[in-house]
């Protein structure tokens, strides 16, 4: 899976924004290993995050980022 860009997605701007600093939700994209593609969906999760993200045109949209 590759991409050139990362952005935020309105639902992450209004929901999920203050679970975690931006600047760490992509460090997290980029240091954890376990990525899975589920169709258009990619699920990035270790043992303290999970982060719901979407793939379009080369560019990572950030939907959902939880704490478990």
């Amino acid at each position: 899976m590759y991409w050139k860009e990362v952005r935020r997605t309105e639902h992450f701007d209004q929901y999920h924004k203050g679970t975690l600093a931006w600047s760490e939700v992509v460090r997290l994209i980029h240091k954890i290993k376990n990525k899975r593609k589920k169709g258009d969906k990619i699920e990035i999760e270790d043992n303290k995050f999970y982060l719901l993200c979407e793939l379009k045109e080369d560019i990572l949209y950030v939907i959902n980022v939880k704490r478990k």
